[in-house]
């Protein structure tokens, strides 16, 4: 089977695949609806719940799955590291520390706020961690990856002693455990611009991203502008993670795993993942969140720690079936 039927067949089973997951989602939940609420009256108390409350949040976590797995891919390509991620490094701490600090300065968690918010803080700590990984000889992906971990795990336990401090863990709730619970359909038209201009941008400079995933010297050989190429992919990282975290909170995991175990099923440039690793996040999003809200009954489960667990012991599987290939 040639590299372009296998592809399709991946990009068309993904599309399927998230159609049914994106049906399920929505249906589900602690009381599952019949499939025939979608066509039937608009009126009632059930109507609304599935337009108004579940199918904004299916479209949510779907937008935000997907910039998550997308952000996560790009930053691997320009770091040359197949473990970054916006998550790991501290981009996502960065947004999540911005919101809470922004709602107790007394800024109004509106909908915009949340955005504006999100993005400036994504971008500051963003702008931290090259500061932390750059050196004499330049911009260090290893150096990258330990200070930018370090960096988080600083930025996130400053974001709980706050929320502890201030009494207001359970206004932050979504903020610090992720989750789709009150989304709506102004987050979800801020999620598509964002993702519009993520992947516009994206699709303009995929052939130079591709170009410099192997290596600056390449790059710059071709005639194309090695800070300029940089300065726009952090862009797309920061806005792509910035509004993933003002919907959903604090998501990990997604940026790191779904890039690689698309990699595993279909090796390839990063031109030629863009797609796959877009839907493959919408499809982990949605089925996360599916798990979520209906495993436990009435309580919703922390999305964030649900996304690493189950999307940890997918990407331990693979590893682990990899090995075995290749040891054989």
């Amino acid at each position: 089977m040639n590299r372009t039927k296998k592809q399709t067949l991946l990009v068309t089973g993904l599309i399927i695949s998230l159609g049914l997951a994106g049906l399920l989602d929505t249906l589900g939940g602690v009381k599952w609806l019949p499939i025939s609420e979608f066509w039937q009256s608009t009126s009632g108390l059930t109507a609304q719940v599935l337009w108004e409350i579940r199918v904004p949040r299916t479209l949510a976590a779907m937008l935000v799955g997907s910039l998550l797995a997308v952000g996560g891919l790009l930053l691997q390509t320009i770091s040359h590291n197949p473990l970054a991620d916006p998550s790991i490094i501290g981009v996502n701490a960065g947004a999540n520390l911005a919101l809470i600090i922004g709602t107790l300065s007394g800024i109004a968690l509106t909908v915009i706020n949340s955005f504006w918010l999100a993005i400036s803080g994504a971008l500051a700590a963003f702008l931290i961690i090259i500061g932390l990984s750059s050196s004499k000889r330049g911009f260090d992906p290893l150096r990258l990856l330990l200070g930018g971990t370090v960096f988080s795990g600083f930025i996130s336990s400053i974001s709980m002693a706050l929320s502890f401090v201030t009494n207001t863990s359970q206004q932050f709730r979504v903020i610090l455990v992720g989750g789709f619970s009150g989304a709506n359909y102004q987050q979800v038209g801020l999620l598509v611009v964002a993702a519009v201009i993520v992947f516009g941008g994206i699709g303009f400079f995929r052939t130079a991203f591709t170009l410099l995933g192997l290596d600056r010297q390449t790059t710059v050989g071709l005639g194309i502008s090695f800070k300029y190429l940089m300065t726009a992919a952090i862009g797309f990282i920061v806005l792509a993670a910035g509004s993933a975290v003002a919907v959903g909170g604090n998501i990990g995991f997604v940026g790191l795993g779904i890039p690689q175990m698309i990699h595993f099923i279909h090796p390839g440039s990063f031109k030629a993942n863009v797609l796959p690793v877009a839907l493959g996040g919408s499809l982990f999003m949605v089925l996360a969140d599916l798990i979520a809200k209906t495993a436990a009954g009435s309580v919703e489960l922390p999305l964030s720690a649900l996304s690493a667990i189950v999307g940890g012991i997918g990407l331990f599987i693979l590893v682990t079936f990899k090995k075995k290939v290749v040891s054989s």
